[in-house]
C-alpha cells in the first residue's frame, strides 16, 4: 500500500496505540542507550486523559521495562510483541497459552554470536533479540546462524526489524495484544490508532485496518499496510503533541 503523508486529524474517540523504539522514541545504537525526550511522557500523560484513559504501549521491549522508560506515566502496554500485557488498572496478564521452552535457542544462539564484533544480544526472557545496528556487514551471517537454530528449536519465529532480528513464540503479535485491550473498558468502542515503524508491527496494522482503524507508518523502510506514514519519531512527536493539545481543548 502506498502511504498518505498527511497525517488525519485526530478525534476525540480514537483509542491510542504506539510502539516504542523507532515510533516513539529514536533508534539508538543499542537497545539500552536510548533517550526518552523530555517532552513526551507529558505529551502522552494530556492525550492518555483526553482519551479518557485508552492510550497504550505496544512494544517487543518486556512491559516493565516500557512503564519504567515512561515514569511517572506507567501506561497500560503490551510488551514482548504482545505476551505480556498491563491493562489501565495495572493488572497484568501473561500467556494465554504454554510457550515452547526458550533455554536451548538462548543457548545456540549465545554461542555462536558472542564472537561476532559489534552484534549485541538480547535476552528478555520469553523472546530474544540479535541487534547489528553497529555490525551491519554481519547481517547475513546472523541470518543463516538464526535459522538455524530456529530450524532446531520449534515453536519460534523469526521478525526483521530495524538492524534487529527478533525472535518469539510463533502466533504472538502485537494486533492480538491490541484486540484484547479493544474489548475491555475505556478502549471498548472507540476507533483504534496504532503507530509503529517496522516489519515487527505489520500484524498490528493488519488487524487495526480490519477494526475500521487508523494505521500510522514511522519511517520510510520498505512496503508497508499502513494507511499513514510520517518521516521520523521527531515528526510523530510533534503531532502527538498537537493532537494532545486540540483534543483537550475539545474534551
Amino acid at each position: 500500500m502506498n502511504a498518505s503523508t498527511a497525517l488525519p486529524r485526530p478525534q476525540p474517540d480514537w483509542a491510542w496505540f504506539l510502539d516504542l523504539d523507532g515510533t516513539l522514541l529514536d533508534i539508538a545504537p543499542s537497545p539500552n542507550s536510548i533517550v526518552v525526550p523530555e517532552a513526551l511522557v507529558p505529551t502522552l500523560t494530556v492525550l492518555r486523559a483526553a482519551a479518557h484513559g485508552a492510550l497504550a504501549v505496544v512494544s517487543g521491549r518486556p512491559v516493565q521495562q516500557v512503564r519504567n522508560m515512561l515514569e511517572p506515566l506507567r501506561p497500560a502496554a503490551a510488551g514482548l510483541h504482545g505476551l505480556e500485557l498491563v491493562t489501565p488498572d495495572g493488572l497484568r496478564h501473561g500467556a494465554k497459552r504454554p510457550l515452547p521452552p526458550v533455554g536451548n535457542l538462548r543457548r545456540m544462539l549465545q554461542e555462536n554470536i558472542s564472537g561476532i564484533p559489534g552484534v549485541e544480544f538480547e535476552n528478555k526472557g520469553a523472546t530474544l533479540a540479535v541487534h547489528f545496528r553497529q555490525a551491519p556487514a554481519a547481517e547475513p551471517q546472523l541470518r543463516r546462524i538464526v535459522e538455524a537454530a530456529l530450524a532446531k528449536n520449534r515453536g519460534f519465529e523469526m521478525l526483521e526489524g530495524k538492524m534487529v532480528f527478533e525472535l518469539r513464540p510463533s502466533g504472538i503479535h502485537k494486533g492480538l495484544a491490541i484486540r484484547e485491550f479493544m474489548a475491555i473498558a475505556p478502549f471498548q468502542g472507540r476507533v483504534p490508532v496504532f503507530a509503529g515503524d517496522d516489519r515487527t508491527d505489520e500484524d498490528a496494522y493488519k488487524v487495526v485496518v480490519e477494526m475500521g482503524g487508523i494505521t500510522i507508518r514511522v519511517g520510510e523502510e520498505g512496503p508497508t499496510t499502513a494507511r499513514w506514514q510520517v518521516e521520523s519519531p521527531a515528526a510523530l512527536r510533534l503531532w502527538l503533541a498537537e493532537a494532545a493539545e486540540l483534543l483537550k481543548r475539545r474534551s
